[in-house]
């Protein structure tokens, strides 16, 4: 599941998880970690406005003038 949410949210990034439970990222660099969580750490440097990208995808649409 975590895949497919990184996919669409990253979609310049390929990632992957390998038979023996290496998480890898291929972009602009390629990233293998032990764990997602480390992957996602490592991610956050390459991509400074991931946080906001999250923001965007879970945070509702304001209002509009019709509502």
């Amino acid at each position: 599941m975590l895949l497919l949410f990184l996919g669409r949210l990253f979609p310049e990034w390929r990632f992957a998880r390998d038979v023996n439970g290496v998480w890898r990222a291929e972009g602009r660099v390629l990233i293998s970690a032990s764990s997602a969580d480390v992957l996602l750490g490592v991610l956050a440097r390459w991509e400074p406005g991931a946080g906001e990208r999250i923001r965007r995808m879970f945070d509702p649409p304001a209002p509009g003038p019709d509502s």
